[in-house]
């Protein structure tokens, strides 16, 4: 259920913290999803489709994701996970979708059926109807780049 490859590279991480974080662009996350403090997000594509006035905040971070041809995309999303914070524990609806977690700032916790990783410095690839949760015991906000695919059995 989990992978783990490379992660962002140092201009990416700083084009986010300082165009999205730092100018407060974020929203709370849907679904009442936060157990203690907040969590965040930051919309930049849905349903494979890139919203350019998001994108203008993230200059080249779209156009690299873009350029990667994942393979039916649907969702880019910058979220944020405050200091001394936690979600609820949560499913998505099924699997048909695969998510691919790069770190930018920070350090959260991952618990994903009975699997705990670190997302410090390593992307992570999970199937999300796993139920799974984050933690930030931090005194730094934890900030990940969340890209969603297609899972490959159904394409």
């Amino acid at each position: 259920a989990v992978v783990s490859t490379q992660s962002t590279g140092e201009e990416e991480r700083n084009t986010i913290v300082d165009n999205v974080i730092y100018k407060g662009l974020f929203g709370e996350m849907e679904g009442n999803l936060g157990k203690v403090g907040v969590w965040g997000y930051y919309s930049l594509a849905d349903q494979g489709t890139f919203n350019k006035k998001s994108c203008e905040a993230v200059p080249g971070i779209c156009d690299r994701i873009e350029d990667a041809k994942f393979p039916h995309l649907d969702k880019v999303y910058v979220s944020l996970l405050y200091p001394e914070s936690a979600t609820w524990s949560h499913t998505a609806p099924d699997n048909t979708k695969l998510s691919v977690i790069l770190p930018v700032a920070g350090s959260t916790k991952l618990r994903i059926a009975d699997t705990t990783v670190v997302i410090s410095e390593d992307t992570v690839v999970i199937d999300p109807s796993f139920e799974k949760e984050f933690v930030n015991e931090e005194q730094d906000a934890a900030v990940v780049l969340v890209i969603s695919v297609a899972h490959p059995g159904t394409i």
